[in-house]
């Protein structure tokens, strides 16, 4: 988010059905009492910030209200609670949780009749998206002994309607840092046309999904889909 390293943890499975949740939403904001320098919470914390959050989700099932996720970032929580009761009720139990918890909450109370809490500020865009296949794909390497530091070419597909229509892609991608592969682009079995490309780089998450968000953007742009990568395994020599 912006400059800080966030992390988001939701729900997805109610997307369909948020629109049933109560129209008022409590957030309810933890600040860190040390947080590293990345803003998230040292594993000390983190233990303590979880039992409050079980605190808060207790709380929540007691008055049928959904809990749907949380935001951390810049050395602080933020609880995401779309609820029935008043906000008188919330600020009771947030003075008495502060009280026996020893940190500072702070509550915002509103109505949101269009769950834009749930769908702006938590459910993943498509870029987010991208970077969590990418996360997936790391941790498969990872659970090899892949540390992803090691540089190496990485294929990628892009389809397309047809073939014409992945020129101008194909144009872009390789004024950039990509090489299309011509003996590996293919029609396919239902008359679109696969656009091969490769790159190469380490699989850390920032190097790869620098590259992988460029080619979903721009393929996205030119009315194609960018449909993942794979790699080499490259185990550590340390391993």
């Amino acid at each position: 988010m912006g400059e800080d390293q966030a992390f988001i943890f939701l729900n997805t499975g109610i997307a369909n059905s948020i629109h049933l949740a109560p129209a008022f939403l409590a957030k309810l904001r933890l600040a860190y009492k040390a947080p590293k320098e990345n803003g998230l919470p040292s594993k000390e914390e983190f233990e303590q910030v979880s039992a409050i959050e079980d605190r808060i989700e207790a709380f929540s099932k007691e008055g049928h209200d959904w809990y749907v996720g949380r935001v951390t970032v810049g050395g602080r929580r933020v609880f995401y609670v779309y609820t029935s009761r008043d906000e008188s009720t919330w600020r009771q139990f947030l003075e008495q949780l502060e009280v026996e918890s020893g940190y500072d909450l702070r509550l915002t109370y509103g109505e949101d009749p269009e769950r834009k809490g749930y769908h702006d500020d938590l459910y993943p865009t498509d870029d987010d998206w991208q970077v969590i296949n990418d996360l997936q794909v790391i941790e498969n390497l990872e659970s090899h002994g892949d540390d992803g530091s090691e540089p190496r070419k990485i294929d990628h597909w892009i389809y397309f309607d047809d073939e014409p229509s992945s020129k101008d892609f194909v144009i872009w991608a390789e004024s950039d840092s990509f090489t299309e592969e011509p003996g590996q682009s293919h029609v396919t079995d239902d008359g679109g046309y696969c656009v091969r490309l490769f790159h190469h780089g380490t699989v850390k998450i920032d190097d790869i999904s620098r590259h992988t968000l460029a080619l979903r953007r721009k393929a996205a742009e030119l009315g194609g889909d960018y449909d993942g990568w794979e790699t080499l395994i490259l185990p550590s020599s340390e391993q």
